[in-house]
């Protein structure tokens, strides 16, 4: 079995789950237990790995998929589409990202000059 996604809120994962089962994605609800936080935590598990690039564009692309939630959960669902991008974000101003992107400027002013002096 393998995780496509991980929540607290219970009725959210399950109305998640219920849409997904929908679409066709086979998809079960499973209680993980209490972290250190002592809230519930629960998952979408799906039993074959085939399935977990479609359920992933429905959740994080697909816009018909995203006008099914219910109102009730689509704070908790636009929170979970904007989440990849924050993750980009996040990265893209890492120190070891900005150090990346001033080596390659670095490379690129210096092969200027040297073409620059060989002409």
């Amino acid at each position: 079995m393998f995780v496509l996604l991980e929540s607290t809120h219970e009725g959210f994962i399950e109305h998640l789950g219920q849409q997904l089962n929908a679409c066709g994605i086979d998809c079960h609800l499973l209680a993980m237990g209490r972290a250190e936080d002592g809230e519930l935590h629960f998952a979408l598990r799906l039993p074959l790995y085939s399935q977990m690039a479609r359920a992933r564009e429905l959740l994080y692309r697909d816009r018909l998929f995203a006008l099914r939630i219910d109102p009730v959960h689509q704070p908790m669902f636009q929170a979970l589409r904007a989440e990849p991008r924050q993750n980009l974000l996040r990265w893209l101003s890492s120190p070891k990202a900005l150090y990346v992107s001033a080596t390659c400027m670095a490379v690129l002013v210096l092969g200027s000059l040297v073409e620059h002096f060989w002409r």
